[in-house]
């Protein structure tokens, strides 16, 4: 509504005040400093670790909170060559944010998410990213309308019953696709992926945590890219 969102610790208000984002404002306590925040001129607030506690979502909200402006999301989306993960209907914010970090850790080129995925805004979802929300580009899209656009960028699916992922013919560019945490993916992305993969189950687990899976699946792509190279 207010087009904000608020960032809360010392470490990542330090890596928001480092991005390209508008900081409105930073409400710090007296022993918190920073010198980018002074170069930059954002307002800075002195509270109390009381006050800071009641306007925080965290339990220990350590120094610092900022409430920053909700960049304008891109819908006429171009995909260059490269490894981008597409989230359907994704719905948990500790798994987004889990997964928008460990894209930046392996490289990828960016996020898509469903536009019925959760918002990338959710104060859980900023916590759970930690600052690689603020350096990845991130994009809502129509998945099936994205994937037809962009037909030159075979989509990388995860099944039960796909071939596993460390035997699989895995491209150099493509779209890795994580289905919703109790449906999976929508049947009607189906007939649009290339490449339908599982991780081998050798316990008696029922499934695999969204985060951990999208984990191992991009671990392995980028892992067996960078061994042919």
């Amino acid at each position: 509504m207010y087009g904000k969102f608020l960032v809360e610790g010392h470490k990542t208000v330090i890596e928001l005040i480092s991005s390209s984002f508008i900081v409105d404002k930073i409400y710090a306590t007296s022993d918190w400093d920073n010198a980018n925040a002074h170069q930059r001129k954002i307002e800075i607030e002195t509270v109390t670790e009381d006050e800071l506690q009641k306007i925080s979502t965290l339990e220990n909200p350590q120094q610092a909170i900022a409430i920053a402006s909700i960049p304008a999301i891109t819908s006429d989306l171009t995909l260059k060559e490269g490894k981008y993960i597409a989230l359907d209907t994704l719905n948990d914010p500790g798994n987004a944010g889990t997964i928008i970090r460990t894209a930046e850790w392996f490289g990828f080129d960016g996020v898509i998410l469903s536009e019925n995925s959760v918002d990338i805004y959710n104060p859980k979802v900023v916590n759970a990213a930690k600052g690689s929300l603020f350096r990845i580009p991130v994009f809502y899209q129509n998945l099936a309308d994205c994937f037809t656009k962009h037909s030159q960028m075979p989509v990388l699916g995860t099944f039960m019953e796909g071939e596993s992922v460390y035997t699989a013919s895995l491209p150099t560019s493509g779209i890795l696709l994580i289905g919703n945490e109790a449906n999976g993916i929508d049947p009607s992305l189906w007939p649009m992926i290339k490449n339908k993969l599982s991780i081998p189950k050798v316990g008696k687990a029922e499934s695999l945590n969204a985060g951990i899976a999208a984990g191992i699946l991009m671990n392995e792509w980028v892992r067996r890219n960078n061994q042919n190279n």
